[in-house]
């Protein structure tokens, strides 16, 4: 029988530095976010983040990724996201996570990975590096093995 873990005080703070799950290059206009998911670093213990899953660590570095290039690299027009592992690019939240977690953990969880997914989908519609723009639309493609390929400004192609 599985035991829930218990609730514990969760970090948000975290840098490029310290990322563990994902890396990060800028080429011009272009940064590129590599998945690359290491199976025994997870949050809580209990699971293994197999096949590029995420747990809340995973979302953690992915939301303070994509502040930082909104608001440190303003010269960034489009964003790639990609798998650094062959043949795969994310199997989902991980279920042995969710399993062994509480009823708090899972709606705090999801309202988090959520917004973070919900702030890409925005910032490829809204334009937010130019929002006085009125050509910003959205942009969003699906590339070569799974890519997701986001415009933040029109011209960025």
């Amino acid at each position: 029988m599985l035991q829930s873990f218990e609730s514990k005080f969760v970090d948000y703070d975290t840098a490029p530095e310290h990322y563990r799950h994902w890396r990060v290059t800028y080429d011009e206009a272009v940064a590129t976010l590599s998945m690359d998911v290491q199976e025994d670093a997870t949050i809580q213990p209990g699971y293994k983040l197999k096949l590029n899953s995420y747990d809340l660590g995973v979302d953690i570095e992915l939301h303070d990724a994509l502040q930082r290039i909104r608001f440190e690299h303003p010269e960034v027009r489009s964003v790639i996201l990609t798998s650094s592992k062959p043949r795969v690019f994310c199997s989902g939240a991980n279920i042995y996570m969710l399993g062994l977690s509480t009823h708090a953990w899972k709606v705090n969880f999801c309202k988090f990975t959520n917004e973070t997914r919900n702030s890409m989908e925005d910032s490829s519609r809204s334009g937010l590096k130019c929002p006085r723009c009125p050509m910003c639309l959205s942009n969003a493609d699906i590339g070569p093995a799974g890519t997701v390929i986001t415009s933040l400004h029109p011209g960025a192609r």
